[in-house]
């Protein structure tokens, strides 16, 4: 082979390897752009109703008050607690039409923060174990009473 021919031989392998290189390169490194959408649903909020309690409450004693929480939403629903709704009834609670005369400021409820999880278009029951408590300040018109405790439901907040 002669000199000539092996230059070019050689040249031409560079720029073929070159080109080559260059469109790897390319299309290695090729940026674009575009749009894309996405939307968001409305929560619902959650339905609570009355369960039924497992325990008695007494003057100077608590009991539990039982809730079932249930969730339409197509999303689970996280509750980090279960709190009394001071904008209902008499601060929160009201007694059956046959025990008017109980004094409800006799009552209380503490807030639980047990934390629960509703599955999406699910429910659950909630004992709020030992959170409703009365004094024994309870006057004798409260024997044999059924209370009406007023809750609310504070959901997790997203991280």
């Amino acid at each position: 082979m002669t000199r000539k021919r092996i230059v070019r031989t050689t040249v031409a392998a560079a720029v073929g390897l070159l080109v080559a290189g260059s469109v790897a390169y390319a299309a290695w490194t090729v940026n674009g752009g575009g749009t894309g959408t996405a939307s968001a649903t409305s929560a619902v909020p959650l339905t609570l109703s009355a369960g039924t309690p497992s325990t008695s409450l007494y003057p100077g004693g608590s009991a539990d008050v039982d809730t079932s929480a249930a969730n339409s939403n197509p999303f689970p629903v996280s509750v980090s607690s279960v709190a009394l709704d001071t904008t209902q009834g008499t601060n929160g609670f009201s007694v059956d039409a046959g025990h008017s005369g109980c004094n409800l400021g006799s009552l209380s409820f503490t807030t639980d923060n047990d934390g629960w999880s509703i599955p999406a278009n699910g429910s659950i029951d909630i004992d709020a174990a030992g959170d409703i408590a009365m004094s024994t300040a309870a006057n004798d018109s409260c024997q044999g009473a059924t209370f009406t405790v007023y809750l609310t439901a504070t959901a997790a907040s997203a991280s």
